[in-house]
């Protein structure tokens, strides 16, 4: 009967801070930023090896990275979609890691030197701004290769990075 107990309150906690962890990425992607609206049913949360459902092949690049769970959500405003996805490191400096893996793999160079924290790339039809904070790694997709797409990008990772400041 202890046992059954002790089973239990474990199962509890463990679904309890699953929840908490989920809750701490919508707090950074929450339902609402300015006037883009998530998409109903448009939200995939994963953990560990369920990172699959977000990432349709290559999910392993995120996982050897150090990437322990994901949020993935769509916005919109009128006809225009926004793609976020938060991800929860398992460190400050595995987030800095990824962030200069993604920089050498976009930009073909490496990062800059110093305090480095987004920067943002086009090409194919798609802007892709990237950025960390502490020990989140945040991107978003645009779907659209313009200077005006670049500054959206850019916008809503910023708003991001605050969400991510107070969540710490």
């Amino acid at each position: 009967m202890v046992r059954r107990f002790l089973v239990a309150a474990v199962l509890l906690a463990a679904a309890g801070a699953c929840l908490a962890a989920r809750e701490d990425l919508v707090k950074i992607a929450p339902d609402r930023i300015n006037a883009w609206r998530a998409v109903p049913d448009a939200t995939v949360y994963a953990r560990g090896d369920g990172i699959v459902d977000i990432y349709n092949g290559g999910y392993e690049v995120y996982t050897r990275a150090g990437v322990t769970e994901a949020l993935r959500r769509m916005y919109a405003q009128g006809d225009r979609l926004v793609e976020v996805t938060a991800h929860t490191m398992t460190s400050n400096r595995a987030a800095k890691a990824f962030l200069g893996d993604r920089y050498r793999m976009e930009m073909k160079s490496a990062p800059p030197r110093g305090e480095f924290k987004r920067f943002a790339t086009s090409g194919s039809g798609t802007t892709t701004a990237y950025a960390i904070e502490g020990r989140y790694f945040l991107t978003v997709v645009v779907y659209e290769d313009s200077a005006a797409a670049r500054n959206q990008a850019l916008g809503f990772v910023k708003v991001l990075e605050q969400n991510a400041s107070r969540v710490r």
